[in-house]
Protein backbone atom coordinates (compact mmCIF):
# COMPACT_ATOMS: atom_id res chain seq x y z
CA UNK A 1 0.00 0.00 0.00
CA UNK A 2 2.88 2.38 0.70
CA UNK A 3 3.95 2.38 -2.96
CA UNK A 4 0.42 3.22 -3.99
CA UNK A 5 0.42 6.19 -1.62
CA UNK A 6 3.69 7.34 -3.18
CA UNK A 7 2.01 7.09 -6.58
CA UNK A 8 -0.90 9.27 -5.46
CA UNK A 9 1.56 11.90 -4.24
CA UNK A 10 3.33 11.65 -7.60
CA UNK A 11 -0.03 12.17 -9.40
CA UNK A 12 -0.71 15.34 -7.41
CA UNK A 13 2.76 16.62 -8.27
CA UNK A 14 2.31 15.86 -11.99
CA UNK A 15 -1.13 17.43 -12.15
CA UNK A 16 -0.11 20.62 -10.35
CA UNK A 17 2.93 21.23 -12.54
CA UNK A 18 0.98 20.19 -15.62
CA UNK A 19 -1.21 23.25 -15.20
CA UNK A 20 1.67 25.64 -15.79
CA UNK A 21 0.16 26.96 -19.10
CA UNK A 22 -3.02 27.93 -17.20
CA UNK A 23 -1.09 29.43 -14.30
CA UNK A 24 1.04 31.49 -16.67
CA UNK A 25 -2.02 32.79 -18.51
CA UNK A 26 -4.33 33.71 -15.63
CA UNK A 27 -2.04 34.43 -12.66
CA UNK A 28 0.28 37.40 -12.86
CA UNK A 29 3.07 35.96 -10.65
CA UNK A 30 3.43 33.18 -13.24
CA UNK A 31 3.31 35.31 -16.40
CA UNK A 32 7.04 34.82 -16.83
CA UNK A 33 6.40 31.16 -17.71
CA UNK A 34 4.40 32.16 -20.79
CA UNK A 35 7.09 34.50 -22.07
CA UNK A 36 9.77 31.90 -21.38
CA UNK A 37 8.00 29.00 -23.13
CA UNK A 38 6.28 30.88 -25.98
CA UNK A 39 7.20 29.41 -29.35
CA UNK A 40 8.87 26.37 -27.81
CA UNK A 41 7.67 22.77 -27.39
CA UNK A 42 7.05 23.62 -23.71
CA UNK A 43 4.42 26.23 -24.61
CA UNK A 44 1.78 23.56 -24.08
CA UNK A 45 1.90 20.74 -21.57
CA UNK A 46 1.80 17.84 -24.06
CA UNK A 47 5.42 16.87 -23.44
CA UNK A 48 5.02 16.98 -19.67
CA UNK A 49 1.92 14.76 -19.64
CA UNK A 50 3.30 12.47 -22.33
CA UNK A 51 6.31 11.54 -20.22
CA UNK A 52 5.10 11.81 -16.64
CA UNK A 53 1.47 10.72 -16.99
CA UNK A 54 0.96 8.61 -20.13
CA UNK A 55 4.24 6.71 -19.82
CA UNK A 56 4.76 7.20 -16.08
CA UNK A 57 1.40 5.76 -15.02
CA UNK A 58 1.85 2.65 -17.16
CA UNK A 59 5.31 2.09 -15.67
CA UNK A 60 4.04 2.44 -12.12
CA UNK A 61 1.12 0.06 -12.65
CA UNK A 62 3.48 -2.46 -14.18
CA UNK A 63 5.84 -2.14 -11.20
CA UNK A 64 3.00 -2.29 -8.66
CA UNK A 65 1.36 -5.40 -10.02
CA UNK A 66 4.65 -7.23 -10.41
CA UNK A 67 5.01 -6.84 -6.65
CA UNK A 68 1.62 -8.50 -6.21
CA UNK A 69 2.08 -11.50 -8.46
CA UNK A 70 3.16 -14.82 -7.01
CA UNK A 71 3.27 -16.44 -10.44
CA UNK A 72 6.80 -15.99 -11.81
CA UNK A 73 5.62 -16.28 -15.40
CA UNK A 74 3.30 -13.32 -14.88
CA UNK A 75 6.13 -11.32 -13.32
CA UNK A 76 8.52 -12.00 -16.20
CA UNK A 77 5.89 -11.41 -18.90
CA UNK A 78 4.94 -8.00 -17.54
CA UNK A 79 8.59 -7.09 -16.96
CA UNK A 80 9.69 -7.77 -20.54
CA UNK A 81 6.63 -6.15 -22.09
CA UNK A 82 7.27 -3.06 -19.96
CA UNK A 83 10.90 -2.90 -21.13
CA UNK A 84 9.65 -3.14 -24.70
CA UNK A 85 7.18 -0.34 -23.97
CA UNK A 86 9.94 1.95 -22.68
CA UNK A 87 12.10 1.29 -25.75
CA UNK A 88 9.12 1.82 -28.06
CA UNK A 89 8.19 5.10 -26.32
CA UNK A 90 11.74 6.48 -26.59
CA UNK A 91 11.97 5.62 -30.29
CA UNK A 92 8.48 7.00 -30.94
CA UNK A 93 9.29 10.32 -29.25
CA UNK A 94 12.53 10.64 -31.22
CA UNK A 95 11.01 10.04 -34.64
CA UNK A 96 7.63 11.69 -34.07
CA UNK A 97 8.59 15.04 -32.61
CA UNK A 98 5.28 16.58 -33.74
CA UNK A 99 3.53 14.91 -30.77
CA UNK A 100 5.23 17.49 -28.56
CA UNK A 101 2.98 20.11 -30.16
CA UNK A 102 -0.31 18.29 -30.84
CA UNK A 103 -0.51 15.61 -28.15
CA UNK A 104 -1.25 12.84 -30.67
CA UNK A 105 -0.03 9.84 -28.72
CA UNK A 106 -2.32 7.11 -30.00
CA UNK A 107 0.40 4.48 -30.35
CA UNK A 108 1.84 5.08 -26.89
CA UNK A 109 -1.63 5.35 -25.33
CA UNK A 110 -2.68 2.07 -26.91
CA UNK A 111 0.50 0.29 -25.80
CA UNK A 112 0.23 1.72 -22.28
CA UNK A 113 -3.43 0.76 -22.04
CA UNK A 114 -2.51 -2.76 -23.17
CA UNK A 115 0.04 -3.04 -20.34
CA UNK A 116 -2.51 -1.84 -17.79
CA UNK A 117 -5.11 -4.24 -19.16
CA UNK A 118 -2.60 -7.10 -19.07
CA UNK A 119 -1.54 -6.31 -15.49
CA UNK A 120 -5.09 -6.22 -14.17
CA UNK A 121 -6.26 -9.30 -16.10
CA UNK A 122 -3.27 -11.34 -14.86
CA UNK A 123 -4.00 -10.17 -11.32
CA UNK A 124 -7.63 -11.31 -11.58
CA UNK A 125 -6.53 -14.62 -13.08
CA UNK A 126 -4.17 -15.21 -10.17
CA UNK A 127 -6.97 -14.47 -7.71
CA UNK A 128 -9.27 -16.93 -9.49
CA UNK A 129 -6.60 -19.63 -9.34
CA UNK A 130 -5.91 -19.24 -5.62
CA UNK A 131 -7.64 -19.17 -2.26
CA UNK A 132 -7.71 -15.38 -2.44
CA UNK A 133 -10.98 -15.66 -4.34
CA UNK A 134 -12.69 -16.41 -1.01
CA UNK A 135 -11.95 -12.95 0.37
CA UNK A 136 -11.17 -10.82 -2.68
CA UNK A 137 -13.63 -8.13 -1.59
CA UNK A 138 -11.45 -7.44 1.46
CA UNK A 139 -8.35 -6.80 -0.61
CA UNK A 140 -7.18 -3.25 -1.21
CA UNK A 141 -5.36 -4.37 -4.35
CA UNK A 142 -8.55 -5.82 -5.82
CA UNK A 143 -10.18 -2.39 -5.76
CA UNK A 144 -7.07 -0.77 -7.18
CA UNK A 145 -6.99 -3.25 -10.07
CA UNK A 146 -10.72 -2.88 -10.74
CA UNK A 147 -10.63 0.91 -10.75
CA UNK A 148 -7.57 1.11 -12.99
CA UNK A 149 -9.16 -1.30 -15.44
CA UNK A 150 -12.45 0.62 -15.62
CA UNK A 151 -10.76 4.06 -15.69
CA UNK A 152 -8.43 3.24 -18.56
CA UNK A 153 -11.13 1.42 -20.54
CA UNK A 154 -13.13 4.65 -20.44
CA UNK A 155 -10.36 7.22 -20.83
CA UNK A 156 -8.21 5.59 -23.50
CA UNK A 157 -10.84 5.58 -26.29
CA UNK A 158 -11.61 9.25 -25.61
CA UNK A 159 -7.95 10.14 -26.09
CA UNK A 160 -8.15 8.94 -29.69
CA UNK A 161 -10.45 11.89 -30.40
CA UNK A 162 -7.98 14.52 -29.20
CA UNK A 163 -8.23 16.25 -32.59
CA UNK A 164 -11.79 17.33 -31.76
CA UNK A 165 -10.81 18.88 -28.43
CA UNK A 166 -10.91 22.49 -29.60
CA UNK A 167 -13.17 25.52 -29.62
CA UNK A 168 -14.55 24.38 -32.98
CA UNK A 169 -16.40 21.53 -31.25
CA UNK A 170 -17.60 22.65 -27.84
CA UNK A 171 -19.95 19.69 -27.53
CA UNK A 172 -17.02 17.29 -27.48
CA UNK A 173 -15.05 19.58 -25.15
CA UNK A 174 -17.88 19.56 -22.59
CA UNK A 175 -18.50 15.83 -23.05
CA UNK A 176 -14.85 15.00 -22.43
CA UNK A 177 -14.67 17.27 -19.41
CA UNK A 178 -17.73 15.65 -17.85
CA UNK A 179 -16.51 12.12 -18.54
CA UNK A 180 -13.10 12.99 -17.07
CA UNK A 181 -14.71 14.55 -14.00
CA UNK A 182 -16.98 11.60 -13.26
CA UNK A 183 -14.36 8.93 -13.96
CA UNK A 184 -11.89 10.73 -11.69
CA UNK A 185 -14.51 11.05 -8.95
CA UNK A 186 -15.32 7.37 -9.28
CA UNK A 187 -11.65 6.42 -9.13
CA UNK A 188 -10.65 8.52 -6.13
CA UNK A 189 -13.82 7.78 -4.16
CA UNK A 190 -13.15 4.07 -4.67
CA UNK A 191 -9.58 4.55 -3.47
CA UNK A 192 -10.86 6.32 -0.35
CA UNK A 193 -13.29 3.48 0.29
CA UNK A 194 -10.50 0.92 -0.14
CA UNK A 195 -8.18 2.81 2.23
CA UNK A 196 -10.89 2.99 4.89
CA UNK A 197 -12.34 -0.50 4.60
CA UNK A 198 -9.52 -2.82 3.58
CA UNK A 199 -6.71 -4.33 5.56
CA UNK A 200 -3.40 -2.54 4.88
CA UNK A 201 -0.67 -4.40 3.01
CA UNK A 202 3.09 -4.00 3.18
CA UNK A 203 3.43 -2.85 -0.44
Amino acid sequence: MKYFIYFLIYVVFVELLGYYPTFSLYYKPFNWIQSLTEGTLFEKNFLWYSIFWVVGSALFISFYFRLLYENQLYKKSVKYITILYVIFSIVYFIFNYEVYYNGELKAILFFGAFIILLCTVLYFLEILQSDKIMSFYKSFNFYVASVFLIWFLIKTPISFYQIYYSTSDWNFVFLRRHITLFTNLFMYLTFIFAFLCCKPKNI
